[in-house]
């Protein structure tokens, strides 16, 4: 019985996600309130997985699945509309693959294709220079530099008809050679020279045409070599098929859920975009949400469903103005429409609604005082609170009031008025009237006029009891020890001291003083000093204290002081007026009915008549004074002495049917 407790929630959503989450919040039957948020986001999100590299990587995996060919058709497809995916089976997806994995995995894949390739090449670039020394059928380890002799295989170019020339000065140099092939004025040749002619060898090769072979490295013959190289280049391409049908075949089971789960990653990135440049965009929205305390882990779980939406808790801003939930005992629950007619409290105000239950139905009773009304009108709201469920809460309000109207007419004998001695049996319901009859005797009346301002004393002292408590609770001390505190003193004081003398019995308050006459001098002390402290702090926000003092008195007497409390007193006597009234015209309807009884046959219609709309207008037009009358009390008396109000009802995000209501 109080004010609900809330949490404030950020929300994030794509917009390709934001009609589904809002349908599912709403259709979700938790009470939110959800507000764009359009202003300069100024609030720190911790950040999701997703990042522009990471997206980069997604969509060079997705590139390597696609085929040249298909390409061209993707291209051409992508003009005519967007893959179509269901919702179920994007949820699925999201939830049911390693796509790190997959995406790590076809990465690896393209890697190692690439290294296969420059091996290849590699490798064919070697063939072709072996294939080229061919003609050389020796072993390749031989043409080397050892310690006796060096070996070279190379190209000797001259002019044409100069071979014999160049056979001359290789011969002059110490070089023996033998000639491979010859084409033209190019041949391959093999040269070797003793090392200790090394040094003229060389310069004179340096001087001329030769062009050396660079096949270093290699061991055995030329042939072998290139048999070994070719067998490398077929188990490298068979290698490559093997990754291409790995490749095909992920694509075949992944191309589509990698497709979803780029998308996914692109409105994730783009909500990171949006949150770091501080706006909402066109493709991203911002929400706040207030949920109650209670219901906050089903409404993130429900967000957190959707896979393009972020949410997290985030404090109210200083000074901001909270919705407010009400939350009641079923009890309470229909009085709470008295308070959100008047303004629901502040979010850290207390909420009323149990403590105006009570008073709210027993002056509703008391302006009625009817027992015959209250069963009729209990059995009317009682059926038709089952029939408009949108006006429940204020049929079983009246309900509430008319059962308590049932005990109060039982009370002062208030029967359809005085129908019961019309048909022989008042006496069995004057024994029920413990109060009295106020119409008929003096008693009845005096006891309710008694009741009507006990009530109200009671009722006044109630509400600045809950200010003095609510104060405590609030910790605001000023408020309950200098505002509340001194007139409860004071008015306890004076109501005890005026019911220990005869001015109340001569008022007829009492019939006899209920305290003894000494108790006037030793709570006259107690209530000259509250009032003191009303004379000095009651306006204690001004800061001279001539004119402090002024308003202090002038609070003590007359604004909202002594005067002003017996006014509210007095207004509780309205209560007796409104209750006699009701008894009055239902007594004066009964003895009109009654005089066309000694009329035969058509006087018992008329009695009839008379009595059914008779009384149905008196309870309807009393039922009305009733309801607005104790609303006044409720406002004007009660509420004026510690509530405030003001507060922001929640307004909650609802499935609303137009032309239907959907039941439990």
């Amino acid at each position: 019985m109080a004010v609900a407790k809330l949490n404030k929630l950020f929300i994030v959503t794509h917009k390709s996600d934001t009609e589904a989450l809002l349908k599912k919040l709403q259709k979700s039957q938790i009470a939110i309130e959800l507000k764009p948020y359009t202003e300069k986001l100024d609030l720190e999100i911790p950040p999701s997985d997703a990042t522009p590299e990471y997206n980069s990587r997604v969509k060079e995996a997705l590139d390597i699945l696609d085929d040249p060919a298909e390409k061209k058709l993707k291209k051409f497809v992508s003009k005519a509309g967007k893959m179509i995916v269901r919702k179920a089976e994007y949820e699925n997806i999201l939830k049911g693959k390693n796509f790190e994995g997959i995406v790590e995995n076809i990465l690896n894949f393209r890697e190692e294709i690439e290294n296969l390739d420059t091996k290849i090449k590699d490798s064919e670039q070697k063939i072709n220079k072996l294939s080229f020394w061919s003609c050389f059928k020796g072993y390749l380890e031989d043409i080397a530099s050892g310690d006796i002799y060096t070996i070279k295989l190379g190209i000797l170019r001259y002019e044409k008809n100069n071979f014999i020339d160049v056979i001359k000065k290789l011969n002059e140099n110490n070089i023996s050679y033998e000639k491979l092939t010859e084409e033209k004025d190019t041949s391959c040749v093999i040269l070797a020279y003793h090392n200790q002619f090394k040094k003229n060898a060389e310069e004179y090769l340096a001087g001329i045409s030769f062009e050396e072979s660079d096949i270093t490295g290699y061991r055995g013959t030329i042939v072998e070599n290139l048999e070994k190289i070719q067998k490398g280049i077929e188990l490298d391409k068979n290698r490559k098929k093997l990754l291409r049908l790995e490749i095909n075949k992920i694509s075949g089971e992944y191309k589509k859920p990698l497709t979803v789960y780029l998308d996914y990653i692109e409105n994730n990135l783009e909500i990171e975009k949006a949150l770091e440049s501080g706006f909402s965009t066109d493709s991203v929205s911002f929400y706040t949400a207030w949920v109650k305390e209670s219901d906050k882990k089903k409404i993130i779980s429900i967000i957190e469903d959707f896979k393009v939406a972020r949410v997290v808790e985030i404090k109210p801003y200083k000074d901001e103005n909270i919705p407010v939930i009400l939350e009641n005992r079923p009890l309470f629950r229909p009085f709470e429409m008295v308070v959100e007619l008047y303004g629901v409290p502040r979010y850290f105000e207390i909420d009323p609604t149990p403590f105006v239950s009570l008073f709210f139905a027993l002056f509703f009773a008391l302006c009625l005082t009817d027992a015959g009304y209250g069963i009729i009108l209990a059995i009317l709201t009682l059926i038709f609170a089952f029939k408009k469920r949108n006006i429940k809460n204020f049929l079983i309000l009246i309900f509430i009031g008319a059962i308590f109207t049932v005990f109060t007419g039982a009370l002062f004998s208030g029967w359809f008025g005085d129908l019961p001695s019309y048909i022989g049996v008042g006496g069995f319901f004057e024994k029920l009237a413990i109060l009295g009859d106020p119409i008929k005797t003096y008693d009845g009346a005096m006891n309710f006029f008694r009741l009507a301002l006990a009530l109200g004393v009671i009722h006044i002292i109630f509400g600045l009891s809950i200010k003095f408590f609510d104060c405590l609770k609030r910790r605001d001390w000023g408020g309950a020890f200098l505002d509340g505190l001194p007139w409860i003193v004071i008015i306890l004081s004076i109501v005890i001291i005026l019911l220990s003398t005869q001015v109340a019995v001569n008022l007829s308050l009492i019939t006899r003083p209920l305290f003894p006459a000494g108790i006037s001098k030793i709570l006259i002390w107690p209530a000259l000093a509250a009032a003191v402290v009303v004379m000095l702090f009651g306006a204690r926000s001004e800061k001279n204290w001539g004119l402090r003092i002024f308003i202090g008195f002038l609070n003590l007497t007359i604004l909202g002081g002594i005067t002003s409390y017996l006014g509210d007193f007095l207004s509780y006597i309205r209560l007796m007026a409104l209750g006699m009234t009701t008894a009055g015209i239902a007594i004066a309807i009964n003895r009109i009915a009654f005089q066309f009884l000694s009329t035969p046959v058509v006087g018992i219609i008329m009695l009839l008549v008379i009595l059914i709309f008779g009384h149905i207008f008196n309870m309807a037009i009393n039922v009305m004074g009733a309801f607005i009358h104790t609303l006044r009390l409720q406002y004007v008396e009660f509420f004026q002495k510690f509530y405030v109000g003001g507060g922001r009802p929640f307004e909650a995000l609802k499935d609303e049917h137009k032309y239907i209501t959907i039941v439990d």
